[in-house]
């Protein structure tokens, strides 16, 4: 078949993203090895050539996977033929490599103390000289000093060690990234510009850090302790790696044990010698050092120093595991954003941290990290680059920071709005999830222990209103050790038998013996604090084809005074609040009142045993986006004692099981759980 225009200008473009990519490097190169190299003109090189390399991949012709990875070679190769300058960092890989070869650690002394050291040899004397802040002990984490070791064992103080090393390390991530994306998307990454600088020419080794986070991602559920050892990995480069941290969760329990353990054992290795592992620096650099900052700077000026860095963690970590507990799997955690959080409120914002998230952008159609490869190198232009001194030594030029802040928050700004519009667009052209129910077929579900008080009359209480489409009234006998069940039975029920206590329990119990005709599935308790006359009112709307949940709302209706006590209502203010905070859904209960459409509860993929069921219904009503409504419902005083709120062992117990239920289901991974769910419901078919 004949090549179309529209193929062929794609295939330009992706030429000309290679060519622009190589030819942007040579000159820089060239411009590397000049004896007076301006930075203006460097800066504008590697901002230029980034952002035309990627807006010509931004939408290209399919390529293979040697293609991308023999351009990112060339790329790599004649940045081996560079040299670094405005930046120095690679002065103090060397050292520390020495260092840990001489003494098994580079921790604790800083290099200010060896200049009079006679015992450094005459070759290392010229690379302590260079070291940056040799008042202060390196902040480098273990990985990385077992990196700069074993590249000191075959290279020395050659930096051309070094280059080949961290050339290496981005090659790798290249070859990772194709076994789980597109070619012509990882040319994004491989074939940047400011990637091949940033590793190969500018010496920096954050890109082992982005190494280990998207191996880890690579791992994912199926080799999860290689996940978890990986993010260890990773928190040993830099700890900022944490923040990735909360995606194990949503793994087998020994990732998290894993990552644990092998971060152990990598600060271990340095921090039985003594000398401690760099965390003073890193605390020193915490606290102190501030450079080109993106949203830190408003809250550095209006609270200060320390109070802003306190307010950007706070901000940052909240919206971290927001964005965390947002996300329905493992592979669904924006983690590239994440780490884009982190930077916005950094108090340091340095060109090389996109090493972080770059990998991790791939695959993702948003063009803020890419626009950031272009504008964050306007960080060079610093007062010791521009050798301008009416800036401080590390001030970045004010015109210089404003392009960088209008041109990321443009990105930003596009990407929201452009996420919004297709959520918009989604939503006005998605089928409505349900259709009204012509022949609607209800079955009640009513769990109970010890209940014979009032079981028989609330039976006969729903068989009396009689909703529309009533089949069956089915009671989940938990375990009792009264009449609960002959009662029920004589009132016209049917009763089925669950031994293992806990509220879940006998609803799934009573769900295993729901007539295979019945369409929707109406939940009450069988202590007569709910209203049987108003179950027509909570099926309507499902037989209206208007909702797929209908939630009996206490608050919205009516509690009879003394029907709940202080810590149901403070329980039944805090779960709802959680939830709209991290889903965006509003509730105003928790209330056990309610009716659901069979097909949609097969979608939930229940599995709570106990006091979890009701808000993991919710919850995952949420997730999964079911059309969801409340009605109003009066809430008597029950008959009895409840097994909940009757006892403080039962307050608490319920309050912390519902609180662990909103935590698995943010931080856990329901798409694995509704699969695990659906294969055991097929093996016990």
């Amino acid at each position: 078949m004949p090549e179309t225009q529209f193929q062929k200008a794609l295939r330009y473009r992706s030429v000309g993203g290679a060519l622009l990519c190589l030819a942007t490097i040579a000159i820089l190169v060239m411009l590397s090895r000049q004896s007076d190299t301006s930075v203006l003109a460097y800066v504008g090189v590697l901002s230029t050539g980034t952002a035309l390399t990627s807006a010509l991949l931004w939408r290209s012709a399919p390529l293979k996977p040697a293609s991308v990875l023999v351009i990112a070679l060339l790329g790599h190769a004649i940045a081996l033929f560079g040299y670094t300058i405005f930046e120095d960092d690679y002065f103090r890989f060397i050292w520390d490599g020495w260092r840990t070869l001489e003494t098994g650690t580079p921790y604790g002394i800083p290099p200010l103390d060896f200049f009079d050291d006679e015992s450094v040899p005459p070759h290392m004397l010229g690379i302590l000289e260079w070291v940056n802040y040799p008042q202060h002990p390196t902040i480098y984490g273990p990985v990385l000093q077992i990196i700069f070791a074993i590249t000191s064992v075959f290279a020395g103080t050659d930096e051309f060690g070094l280059r080949l090393v961290f050339a290496a390390a981005s090659l790798l991530t290249c070859g990772l990234l194709l076994r789980k994306y597109r070619p012509e998307q990882v040319a994004l990454f491989a074939w940047s510009p400011l990637v091949v600088a940033e590793t190969t020419l500018h010496l920096h080794s954050d890109i082992f850090l982005g190494l280990a986070l998207f191996a880890a991602v690579l791992a994912g559920r199926r080799h999860p302790l290689l996940a978890g050892s990986l993010l260890a990995v990773a928190a040993s480069v830099k700890l900022v790696a944490l923040a990735a941290w909360p995606i194990l969760f949503r793994l087998r329990p020994r990732a998290l044990l894993a990552a644990f353990g092998f971060l152990a054992i990598l600060y271990g290795i340095f921090a039985i010698q003594g000398n401690g592992v760099g965390l003073d620096s890193t605390e020193t650099f915490a606290t102190i050092w501030h450079f080109n900052p993106l949203a830190f700077r408003p809250l550095y000026l209006t609270l200060g120093p320390t109070w802003g860095r306190l307010a950007a963690l706070f901000i940052a970590g909240i919206i971290v595991l927001w964005m965390h507990a947002q996300s329905r799997s493992f592979d669904d955690v924006p983690l590239a954003a994440i780490f884009g959080v982190i930077l916005l409120f950094a108090p340091a914002v340095n060109t090389w941290y996109l090493m972080w998230l770059l990998p991790l952008a791939v695959g993702r159609r948003e063009i803020w990290p890419y626009v950031a490869s272009a504008a964050l190198p306007f960080s060079y232009l610093s007062g010791l680059n521009l050798e301008d001194f009416t800036l401080e030594a590390f001030q970045v030029h004010p015109f210089a920071q404003y392009a960088e802040w209008s041109v990321i928050t443009a990105a930003i700004t596009y990407d929201i709005w452009r996420l919004k519009r297709k959520q918009s667009e989604s939503q006005s052209t998605q089928q409505p999830s349900s259709t009204p129910i012509t022949s609607p077929q209800v079955s009640v579900v009513i769990p109970a222990l010890n209940e014979e008080g009032s079981v028989g009359e609330t039976v006969t209480g729903i068989l009396h209103a009689n909703p529309v489409g009533l089949k069956q009234v089915i009671v989940a006998d938990n375990g009792s050790n009264d009449r609960t069940a002959t009662l029920a039975k004589a009132a016209g029920a049917i009763v089925v038998s669950e031994p293992e206590k806990g509220y879940g329990a006998a609803c799934l119990a009573g769900l295993e013996a729901v007539d295979p005709d019945t369409n929707i599935i109406l939940f009450m308790d069988a202590d007569l604090s709910d209203v049987p006359e108003e179950a027509a009112d909570l099926i309507a709307p499902i037989i209206a084809g208007d909702a797929d949940m209908v939630i009996g709302s206490r608050p919205l209706g009516t509690i009879e005074a003394g029907a709940m006590t202080a810590p149901q209502r403070l329980g039944n203010w805090l779960a709802p609040t959680l939830v709209r905070l991290i889903w965006g859904v509003r509730y105003t209960d928790l209330g056990p009142f309610r009716a659901i459409r069979r097909d949609a509860l097969e979608r939930l993929a229940m599995a709570d045993r106990d006091f979890g069921w009701t808000i993991e219904m919710q919850v995952r009503a949420a997730k999964t986006g079911l059309r969801i409504c409340e009605r109003p419902a009066r809430y008597r005083k029950r008959v009895g004692t409840s097994k909940i709120s009757g006892t403080i062992k039962g307050v608490f117990a319920a309050g912390w099981k519902i609180l662990y239920v909103i935590g698995r289901e943010a931080f856990g991974d329901f798409d694995r759980s509704r699969a695990e769910t659906r294969a055991s419901s097929q093996v016990s078919d």
